[in-house]
């Protein structure tokens, strides 16, 4: 007798799970989601697509340069854009700088070009004229992966006493 029960038992189990609110992927339960909901609507379209398919159109249309060419031609001199930072210069090249930064921060390498307004104590400069040690306030914007100097406004290091 106690087998009985137990088969019934197990065989009531057993139904009442299979009628559980979800179903099965074969048979699901009417109030389960489809698969519309499940994955979202299709639109053909990988993510992986998606970069390489708007290709320069998208870049275009928000302003981003593309490359240093274009850069140079139509600018990314838009200040009302640029990143502002202070260092002291460590060294300098006719093609970059790069700053020394205060506490913890790491140094900063930053793309010179023939825009970009060089000042030394108020003065026009070049980067070349900027001594070691020289304290920059910089303004810069991205450009891929390269930060470029819109604006350099040094001032020169005072003499240890």
């Amino acid at each position: 007798m106690k087998k009985l029960i137990i088969a019934a038992v197990m065989s009531l189990g057993t139904a009442a799970f299979a009628q559980e609110a979800t179903g099965t992927p074969e048979n699901p339960a009417p109030s389960a989601p489809s698969s519309r909901q499940m994955n979202g609507p299709s639109t053909g379209i990988e993510a992986q697509e998606v970069g390489p398919a708007i290709g320069d159109t998208a870049k275009k249309a928000v302003g981003a340069q593309t490359s240093k060419e274009e850069a140079a031609q139509t600018g990314v001199w838009k200040e009302k854009h640029a990143f502002s930072m202070e260092g002291t210069v460590k060294a300098k090249d006719d093609d970059d700088i790069t700053l020394a930064r205060k506490d913890t921060l790491p140094e900063v390498k930053l793309d010179v070009r023939d825009k970009t307004k060089v000042t030394l104590d108020d003065k026009p400069a070049k980067v070349s004229d900027l001594p070691e040690g020289a304290k920059v306030r910089a303004k810069f914007q991205l450009e891929g992966d390269d930060s470029v100097a819109l604006e350099l406004k040094a001032t020169s290091p005072k003499p240890k006493k």
